[in-house]
């Protein structure tokens, strides 16, 4: 179903809800007040985008947001969601690969942030529009107009396979890709979430996960304002020690984060600050079990751990209340078809491999459509995996994250969980270098300035792990780098481990 039909068909399903989206700038909205600004919005710009079939959106988390998005579905466009915290390369080559023409930002956005600097070069090839100028353009015709065709739905041709949303891949490990995603991927992957999950129409939403991170749009977006939750739209998940106490004070139930995130928030966070909590999800990457016995211990809070990716939607599978696994991160959803593939060298698991009405298009990558990661129909993840005979799905790691020492392949994950039981509050992570004798070696990195490579080495000998596995170096970072979707840059790392 698309994006557009479906915000407007919510209203007349659910019926008129006030303050469905707020955000932190004392903005909200009704259901019906969203598909009236954003078929107004829509009259505004359409002489502006009208040679446009890609549209970059480069805002934070608010209310504005969400009309401008829902704008660009209203005139059949193409959203383009520019990941602004990935630096100039990064947003240069998202432009250049998606060939946008014109981006929607907000002047004061651009200069909360001190981004002039960034807007200077991207006008150079690209058209800028900032959000702020389009309301003098708000006159009684134009409103009029709106209201028409609130009361009176335009009969306008639209097609749910069409690429409704286009999504950077966060560049751990490369250059980002355009990830593609059909008005149908997203519907489908609301649905599949929302048949494990049973969410009651009462809860709200805490979404500060920005909408460049597919959790942040597809399920701390999407699935809200499309299925008659509330959500409270916070503009970045850095606020470590406000957004325990934003989660209270707005009455939030439904928390979507990082275990990176969720960590941090640990530090500031009381229990009172979670005892509204009913659901707090944890995706993007591994949980460790410390953040998760934490939470439990002195929040009571249950952290449900998720698997997704871009490329389906995102969610695959969750971890609930009467499925759970600790370590794992649920069941696949029954709608998706999933095969494990071995590989040589590989004792445990295989390459994960997903097919669904969720799973993206295809990428856009510099010439076209980069469709080589499908084989009739089957999307290769690039994650290494195991089912276990109850069905629960457990990550083991990238495949670009393994090493291989003296024929080996070596899990730099499983080599990571020692560190991080030896010393839980510090940020710890492994990359593998070249070395003359063994192929490659392991170099640990980490924020512990005291860190011990013999105390780490007894820890491993003592648990029975292989010699293969130490590391023979740790080099010491003052902070570590991370990405504005609330993942480990191993990019940077692996720089920083080379350097």
């Amino acid at each position: 179903m698309h994006l557009f039909e479906e915000l407007h068909d919510a209203v007349k399903k659910f019926g008129f809800k006030s303050n469905i989206v707020e955000d932190s700038f004392n903005n909200s909205i009704s259901n019906l007040g969203l598909v009236y600004k954003s078929i107004l919005l829509s009259i505004l710009y359409k002489k502006k985008l009208e040679k446009e079939e890609t549209v970059a959106i480069m805002m934070p988390n608010t209310v504005i947001t969400s009309v401008l998005f829902f704008a660009l579905q209203n005139l059949n466009k193409t959203a383009s969601i520019i990941n602004f915290t990935s630096g100039i390369t990064n947003i240069k080559s998202s432009l250049e690969v998606s060939k946008i023409k014109t981006i929607i930002t907000s002047k004061t956005f651009v200069e909360q942030i001190n981004m002039q600097e960034n807007i200077r070069i991207i006008k150079k090839s690209t058209n800028v529009l900032y959000v702020e100028n389009i309301k003098s353009e708000i006159n009684i015709s134009s409103k009029i107009e709106a209201l028409k065709k609130l009361l009176f739905k335009e009969k306008i041709e639209r097609n749910e396979n069409n690429v409704a949303v286009i999504l950077y891949t966060s560049g751990t490990e490369g250059s980002p890709k355009g990830v593609m995603l059909t008005h149908k991927n997203l519907y489908e992957n609301r649905k599949q979430i929302l048949n494990v999950l049973n969410i009651q129409k009462s809860e709200k939403f805490f979404t500060c996960l920005p909408f460049f991170h597919s959790f942040g749009l597809g399920v701390g977006v999407l699935l809200p304002i499309l299925n008659n939750f509330k959500v409270f739209l916070y503009p970045t998940p850095l606020h470590y020690k406000n957004i325990p106490s934003l989660i209270e004070s707005t009455g939030s139930s439904v928390f979507f984060s990082t275990d990176t995130f969720l960590k941090k928030y640990s530090k500031y966070a009381v229990k009172e600050n979670f005892k509204n909590i009913k659901y707090m999800i944890a995706g993007a990457e591994k949980l460790n079990e410390e953040t998760y016995t934490y939470y439990k211990n002195n929040f009571d809070t249950k952290i449900l751990e998720g698997y997704g990716v871009t490329e389906s939607s995102p969610a695959v599978s969750v971890n609930t209340f009467e499925d759970f696994k600790l370590g794992s991160v649920g069941k696949i959803f029954s709608e998706i078809e999933y095969k494990i593939e071995k590989i040589d060298g590989y004792s445990k698991g295989g390459l994960l491999f997903l097919k669904g009405k969720n799973i993206m298009l295809g990428y856009q990558v510099e010439k076209d459509i980069n469709k080589k990661d499908f084989h009739d129909g089957w999307y290769n993840t690039g994650d290494v995996a195991f089912v276990d005979n109850e069905g629960y799905l457990f990550i083991l790691g990238r495949l670009k994250r393994f090493a291989k020492i003296a024929g080996e392949m070596i899990s730099l994950a499983q080599v990571e969980n020692f560190p991080k039981k030896l010393w839980p509050e510090n940020y710890s992570a492994v990359c593998n270098i070249k070395d003359v004798n063994k192929g490659e070696t392991l170099i640990l990195l980490t924020d512990n300035k005291k860190a011990d490579l013999f105390e780490l080495m007894k820890l491993m000998k003592e648990e029975g792990q292989s010699s293969l596995y130490f590391p023979k170096k740790i080099k010491i970072i003052n902070e570590f780098p991370i990405l504005g979707s609330g993942k480990i840059d191993f990019k940077k790392l692996q720089e920083l481990a080379e350097s």
